[in-house]
């Protein structure tokens, strides 16, 4: 899988677990254990509150 899919993903993931989604369901949906899962997610919410990409800071200006 390329990065930038995998990066997509992630997005995803991070907006559907905000938006109500279980890691159960989400696991499924990806195909990744809810290790993974858990580990997705802890990266996202880091990313958005550090990285210095234009991407998470829009999310942290909102």
């Amino acid at each position: 899988m390329p990065l930038a899919s995998k990066i997509d993903r992630n997005r995803r993931m991070m907006a559907d677990f905000v938006a109500g989604h279980s890691l159960e369901q989400l696991g499924a949906d990806h195909a990744l254990t809810l290790l993974r899962v858990l580990a997705v997610l802890t990266d996202e919410k880091n990313r958005r509150g550090v990285s210095t990409d234009p991407f998470y800071r829009s999310l942290r200006r909102a």
